[in-house]
């Protein structure tokens, strides 16, 4: 198994997007993780249980959690129970050090392809930038390694990103012309662009639709070499500039 990305985060903010209406069933009554029974109505019937490490999972008999916990989708409930107890049953990643896990388990799933295509879009422009990723799911959605909701009950809209490389010039006159509180990172973005090892590292941008916005600096994985191998192949005939990576189908 290939190492975790270590970032050096240079700045983390939240901005003040509005929560407008959801498309993920993220309110409703939960399920069973296993086969999906909801909490039966009868005020005599047994409730769904919980499992008592994320206490998120829910389940609607002992059997259901126990042949979750090894043999459920993606290796089964173990390999995901700490993912759930970071975003909660509402769903919400409150403290900093989750966020960061978060963001590195993200990156983690995507890097492959987003370090090749970095390394091809900045040698193609022979400029320093930075990859923006963008998502229109919140970070809680995008670091589950399954796209099953903390209520048990699947997501209904597509899991994906959005990169593309962009120079400083760009930053100023595309995005934050668009969101100017995205220019809240800019001093931080800026001093990572310039000082970053374009033979080894790698800048990134973040912004989800709950608002998080992150600038970091990680390694390049793979090395710079098989990057521009694996960017040329990858992107050189793609018929545009930004790249679409859809979570669920990596």
């Amino acid at each position: 198994m290939a190492a975790p990305s270590h970032f050096q985060w240079k700045q983390c903010v939240e901005l003040g997007y509005a929560d407008g209406q959801d498309s993920n069933d993220d309110m409703a009554d939960p399920v069973c993780f296993k086969c999906g029974k909801s909490s039966p109505s009868s005020p005599d019937a047994t409730s769904l249980s919980r499992c008592s490490k994320c206490h998120v999972a829910t389940y609607c008999s002992r059997d259901c959690q126990v042949a979750h916990w090894k043999k459920g989708p993606g290796g089964g409930h173990k390999f995901s129970c700490s993912a759930y107890k970071r975003v909660g049953s509402d769903m919400i990643i409150i403290f900093p050090d989750d966020k960061e896990s978060a963001r590195q388990d993200l990156f983690q799933r995507i890097r492959f392809y987003a370090c090749p295509y970095f390394v091809w879009k900045s040698e193609s422009k022979c400029e320093r930038g930075f990859l923006f990723i963008q998502s229109d799911s919140t970070l809680a959605e995008m670091s589950l390694p399954l796209p099953i909701l903390g209520n048990g009950r699947p997501m209904t809209k597509t899991r994906s990103v959005l990169m593309d490389f962009l120079t400083i010039s760009e930053y100023d006159k595309e995005l934050c012309r668009d969101d100017f509180e995205l220019a809240t990172v800019r001093k931080s973005l800026n001093t990572a662009v310039q000082e970053y090892d374009q033979s080894e590292e790698i800048v990134v941008l973040m912004r989800f639709r709950c608002g998080h916005v992150s600038a970091g600096v990680t390694k390049l994985v793979p090395d710079h070499g098989l990057c521009k191998t694996l960017g040329k192949e990858y992107y050189a005939n793609a018929p545009s500039q930004a790249v679409q990576l859809n979570l669920d189908d990596m």
